[in-house]
């Protein structure tokens, strides 16, 4: 326990100091007595004689209660509040304009989003990622969900799609600074790089899994789960696929389950398909399990004065019946 006015707590002298006026008052009236009284005293009177010595001790122990709260008491105290961060990284390449899912991929995508971004509390912070051939941190982790939204809602399509620099992207975003690749680190050495550990941190990435180049995903992949940071992935549209028009040209394009698996895998995350789970409540469950709880240091004045008022008035009952009088 600690104190915002520690000052204040000299005041408690005037407990010790009520306890001997006490004792000092009740041996003269007991010296006061005429000789032989005391023997004569009923079992009743007894009884009595050692009950009224309760009431006083309650009003000492709520008295100690009150002055204390003139110190401001804080206790640490752990509340079921979730904290951490969660980046959303969104494939906004040209093939997000298939319609196999209506209206299109990116919308369906923004839609689950939103929903998400709607069930964490405020204590979550949420980053927001674009990625095409490159990724782009479109909104820094926040717990302002109008910025979050806001951010979401103003995605666009344009170029190819590189899942890997959408996960890089994530990563920075989360480690708040640049993260230092070696260029010659050649195939899987990537993901041996230390960039810290993230545990209480989390990406899910939207996307239809069509890769043309960039990063390899699977190698950054594995810098996230080196970094203690699960990959939830969401598969947007269908194995069927749509033909996409763009600038004259037709482009066939269709869902690519098999990598998005593979790097929920190495993360220990989940893969998801949005037609199947709408709402990714197994995303939401999975979260909430691996996000740490939060100890607040709370100010309980209040509390512990209610607490001395209620033994202040348990006191007076008691002494009320048994003396009649308080």
């Amino acid at each position: 326990m600690t104190f915002l006015r520690p000052g204040a707590l000299w005041v408690l002298v005037l407990v010790p100091v009520i306890v001997m006026a006490y004792a000092v008052v009740g041996w003269r009236r007991r010296t006061s007595l005429p000789a032989g009284f005391t023997a004569t005293t009923s079992d009743r009177s007894s009884s009595l004689a050692r009950r009224r010595h309760v009431p006083f001790g309650l009003f000492v122990i709520a008295l100690a209660g009150l002055l204390l709260s003139l110190a401001r008491p804080e206790a640490n105290i752990t509340v079921p509040v979730r904290t951490g961060q969660i980046v959303l990284a969104f494939d906004t390449s040209n093939s997000m304009l298939a319609n196999d899912v209506s209206p299109t991929r990116l919308d369906v995508a923004k839609d689950l989003a939103l929903a998400f971004v709607e069930q964490q509390p405020s204590s979550v912070q949420i980053g927001v990622v674009a990625f095409t051939n490159g990724g782009l941190i479109v909104q820094a982790p926040t717990e302002n969900q109008a910025e979050i939204r806001a951010s979401i809602e103003r995605l666009t399509t344009d170029g190819g799609t590189s899942i890997g620099e959408g996960i890089f992207a994530s990563l920075t975003a989360i480690a708040n600074e640049p993260i230092e690749l070696d260029a010659g680190a050649g195939a899987g050495g990537v993901s041996a790089i230390d960039i810290g550990s993230f545990s209480n941190a989390a990406i899910i990435v939207f996307t239809d899994g069509e890769e043309i180049g960039g990063a390899d995903p699977v190698d950054i992949a594995g810098l996230a789960a080196n970094a203690g940071i699960p990959i939830y992935t969401v598969g947007i549209g269908t194995a069927r696929g749509a033909v996409v028009a763009l600038d004259g040209y037709s482009i066939a394009t269709a869902l690519d389950e098999s990598m998005l698996t593979e790097i929920a895998e190495i993360t220990t995350g989940q893969y998801f398909l949005a037609v199947d789970n709408p709402e990714l409540d197994g995303i939401f469950d999975d979260i909430d399990r691996r996000f740490e709880r939060q100890g607040e240091r709370i100010e309980i004045t209040a509390l512990l004065a209610m607490a001395a008022m209620a033994v202040i008035a348990l006191a007076t009952v008691l002494s009320v019946r048994w003396f009649g009088r308080v």
